[in-house]
């Protein structure tokens, strides 16, 4: 309707401009010339119409620029007359476009309220997870560290036990070494007194000389298996062979009597025999007493073996020495098995077999009073009260 209204306007204003300018011209064409025109020289009329000529040439430019202005003015009414209408309509589809929105709008506010709660809700519950996630992480770490204290604890139990007990310095170290990683592993620095005080034990351990034991009970039964090889120093009459020389000289006879004198002689002879001997003097053995000399002393070999696995070096160093004074006393020292017997006898005897152990209760105890100050501090941070 706005465009039929505007076209209607403009047919209106061209005809308005069309009737004005007929109208001028009829006027300039019926205006009757003066009378006293009749009267005038030909040469005057001339000149009065060079000169009217351009005054009607002005009036004909001045009445198109008034229609200019007029239509100029009429499209600026126009104009501002279609932008009215245009700014009422589009302020009647804005209006209608907002009643048309007013419902969704609503809705939109009513759902934007509701993703705001929600999104507060879940704000609270994401930092009430947090709150969470870090009191879990705290209570992993008081966990993992109350497990790690208790592993070097336990470690620290059975070194002192190996220790003590058994005289097992490698593994008492190792338990040690044990522990102190699993200290290390808690990365706190309160248990670094606890690590210095590891490593100060885990030293003395090392320097303590760890005796082979295995070594020296397989050299002590080695000896006792070559006492049988040791040559007597006073050597017995064998009762066979005492039995052959009476039968030769059963055998023996006196064929004459000048024979006689002489077979008394060396009977007499048999009889009493004398030998010099310097130093104590040994009685001669019977092949029994030859045989418990010899399982005597493998006996006392056993029992050093026994008292070295023991730890007993008091029985150890009394068996060994025994050993060597039977040996000297009743076997030849010439003998090189003698000789190489008593060389490894010696040498056994003179190994400390219990060397003094350090004493690693300290850590032990040191970890026990800081396992209850961890204790102590988690109940008080639980009930602050």
């Amino acid at each position: 309707m706005t465009d039929n209204k505007s076209r209607a306007k403009e047919s209106t204003t061209v005809k308005d401009s069309a009737v004005a300018k007929n109208s001028s011209a009829k006027k300039e064409t019926k205006t009757p010339a003066p009378s006293s025109d009749n009267q005038v020289p030909a040469g005057e009329k001339k000149s009065r119409k060079a000169h009217r000529q351009p005054r009607t040439g002005r009036y004909f430019i001045f009445i198109i620029f008034i229609l200019l202005l007029a239509l100029l003015a009429g499209l600026a009414y126009w104009f501002e007359k279609q932008q009215q209408q245009l700014a009422s309509h589009t302020r009647e589809q804005i209006e209608q476009l907002r009643q048309q929105l007013k419902p969704e709008l609503e809705q939109l506010n009513s759902r934007n309220n509701e993703l705001q709660q929600r999104l507060s809700r879940q704000e609270k519950q994401q930092q009430a997870l947090s709150e969470a996630f870090d009191n879990l992480l705290k209570t992993r770490r008081h966990l993992r560290n109350d497990w790690l204290l208790a592993e070097a604890d336990y470690l620290l139990r059975l070194a002192s036990h190996r220790l003590l007990l058994a005289r097992d310095t490698g593994s008492a170290l190792a338990a040690i070494q044990a522990a102190d990683d699993r200290l290390r592993e808690m990365t706190d620095p309160a248990v670094t007194p606890l690590r210095n005080m590891l490593a100060e034990d885990i030293r003395r351990l090392k320097a303590v000389p760890e005796p082979d034991i295995t070594g020296l009970s397989a050299q002590l039964s080695a000896l006792a298996h070559g006492v049988d090889s040791l040559p007597l120093l006073s050597a017995y009459t064998d009762s066979r062979a005492n039995k052959a020389e009476a039968d030769k000289s059963a055998q023996t006879r006196v064929k004459d009597w000048q024979q006689l004198p002489e077979a008394i002689w060396g009977d007499i002879k048999k009889l009493l025999v004398i030998r010099e001997r310097h130093g104590r003097v040994i009685p001669l053995l019977s092949p029994k007493q030859h045989f418990f000399l010899i399982q005597n002393l493998k006996l006392k070999l056993e029992q050093a073996r026994l008292a070295l696995l023991n730890a007993e070096p008091a029985i150890y160093q009394e068996r060994l020495q025994s050993a060597i004074e039977w040996i000297h006393d009743f076997f030849k020292p010439d003998a090189p098995a003698t000789q190489a017997m008593l060389s490894q006898l010696e040498q056994l005897a003179g190994k400390n077999i219990k060397p003094t152990l350090p004493d690693i209760s300290a850590s032990y105890r040191a970890l026990q009073d800081f396992r209850e100050q961890q204790g102590e501090q988690a109940r008080r941070s639980e009930d602050p009260a």
